[in-house]
């Protein structure tokens, strides 16, 4: 994870969204749990802001299915709230890609409420390990 401050990978997006009520619970805070969709969403834009979609890497045979995630929850996010979820790609191995995750709120997307990572295999259709093909990794460097 990398704290607020620290450098963040160059090649990164910035995805916001109002938090629906249907992401809180009985205490009006976000679920935990709708943190991890958050990052999903925000690797989609990432991906897409580069011309390339999810579905546009699996169908040149590709999965990146969730090897290993981590959360660091700071503050809460509460209904109706403007949140900024910051993603980048933070270390590229063989067969495998991890992202990293900022999330903010407000006062104007300034106070961090979330840190977290995803770390992903690199599988064929199969569910076999294969190399992190250099056409995706270009791709998602610029």
């Amino acid at each position: 994870m990398i704290r607020p401050g620290e450098p963040f990978p160059e090649a990164s997006t910035d995805f916001r969204l109002f938090v629906s009520y249907g992401e809180t619970d009985a205490m009006g805070v976000v679920y935990y749990g709708n943190y991890a969709h958050w990052f999903e969403r925000a690797r989609g834009q990432f991906l897409r802001e580069r011309g390339l979609s999810y579905a546009e890497v699996e169908r040149r045979g590709v999965m990146l299915p969730v090897r290993e995630m981590a959360v660091r929850y700071l503050a809460p996010a509460r209904y109706d709230e403007l949140v900024s979820v910051r993603a980048g790609i933070s270390v590229w191995g063989r067969a495998s890609v991890t992202f990293v995750y900022q999330v903010y709120g407000p006062p104007d997307c300034t106070r961090p409420l979330c840190l977290g990572s995803t770390q992903h295999a690199c599988v064929d259709a199969s569910g076999r390990p294969v190399a992190v093909p250099a056409w995706l990794k270009d791709i998602c460097q610029q």
